[in-house]
């Protein structure tokens, strides 16, 4: 009887679960879909106005404040003086680093004036400030200034070697040096790219590695921060593609890291020096100057007045080039993020490194001990 008792209630209880699959109401699973979209989209929203207003606070504008000399004529007597005064020469954007006022941006912003310029600050406060040029970084389009305070608003770095393709990204910047930390928001849309970028005076830098975005970069933007959804910067703002729509490129934080470091460590910018102009090889630049490798640091030169091997230089004692191809450092593969200014500066002026290098169909290897940019 126990056993007849036991098998009613567990037929009871299969014929309740059996009734519940019966009359359970239908779901509608084209109404839950469209909640988690907009969930997503509105998670997605909260998280770029919360990343907004974690970086904006350390976002400045930067004008240049330069002598212009210009002709004055006196209508009266016809006579004419020259006549200097202090203008703006141009804008652009920078962003705090540290609390005691250290602020990184690029390197063409800050030239369009002379040695004797001046860089107003103003952030996003209303507080305006006078800024010391700390340094130029000699191998990227980066510069370093600092204003005297204490306790400033500084930003959060990320890590660039994180970025994958698609990776949401925000774009802040005094636009047209009118509109103060302005935002824009896209996608990583490439990764590793190389270019040649012209500035307002004509003079051509080949990029590195730089990201590429569709988040809109616009004039006044150089030297402002690209940032992901948590608010950390993974790149600084550097040029823009003026023929195409929505094509601007950032350069990695990551390879801003040492120059970041050196400035909080030392006070200054210090960089190793190998020796060469490059471009970072891939499998279309490959193919377009009929080169030997799919990869690598191709050396060459960017103008006559440039050579590709600078004289007196490491590259030059070791006996390297134009047109030779650098594919390890010291065992380090150069391909893809490895960079080799990336390679070349994880080390100190004076360290010996052992570089391997194509030249034609051969495969050589030199040492050089490494130096400082002076």
């Amino acid at each position: 009887m126990k056993n007849s008792k036991y098998y009613l209630i567990s037929t009871s209880i299969l014929l309740l679960i059996f009734g519940a699959c019966l009359f359970y109401p239908t779901v509608d699973y084209s109404n839950i879909k469209n909640v988690i979209a907009e969930q997503l989209q509105f998670d997605e929203q909260s998280a770029t106005i919360t990343a907004i207003k974690k970086v904006t606070p350390a976002v400045v504008s930067i004008s240049v404040i330069d002598d212009t000399t210009y002709t004055q004529i006196d209508l009266g007597t016809g006579q004419t003086s020259k006549v200097t005064s202090k203008q703006v020469k141009g804008n652009g954007t920078g962003f705090i680093i540290s609390a005691d006022g250290y602020i990184l941006t690029n390197k063409h912003v800050i030239e369009v004036g002379s040695s004797n310029a001046s860089y107003k600050i103003i952030l996003n406060s209303g507080k305006q400030y006078y800024a010391q040029l700390i340094g130029k970084d000699p191998l990227n389009d980066l510069a370093v200034l600092k204003i005297f305070d204490k306790n400033l608003p500084y930003v959060e770095l990320g890590d660039s070697d994180k970025l994958e393709m698609g990776y949401t990204v925000i774009a802040i910047g005094n636009i047209l040096g009118q509109f103060s930390n302005s935002a824009t928001k896209g996608i990583v849309s490439g990764l590793e790219r190389s270019l040649t970028a012209n500035n307002s005076s004509g003079n051509a830098e080949i990029l590195n590695n730089v990201i590429q975005t569709d988040a809109q970069i616009n004039p006044g933007n150089s030297g402002g921060p690209l940032v992901d959804l948590n608010g950390k910067v993974v790149g600084i703002n550097v040029a823009t593609e003026s023929s195409g729509a929505s094509i601007g490129f950032a350069i990695p934080i990551n390879d801003a890291k040492p120059v970041i470091n050196s400035i909080k460590n030392i006070g200054r910018i210090v960089r190793v020096r190998l020796g060469v102009r490059y471009v970072m090889i891939t499998p279309a630049i490959a193919i377009e100057n009929k080169l030997n490798s799919q990869s690598g640091a191709w050396i060459t030169s960017v103008g006559a007045e440039e050579p590709a091997v600078v004289a007196g230089s490491p590259a030059a004692t070791a006996g390297l080039q134009e047109n030779d191809i650098i594919i390890e450092v010291n065992g380090i593969k150069i391909d893809g993020k490895n960079t080799l200014l990336a390679v070349v500066q994880k080390y100190k002026p004076g360290d010996k490194i052992t570089i391997k290098f194509l030249r034609g169909d051969k495969t050589l290897t030199k040492e050089t001990i490494l130096t400082e940019f002076k």
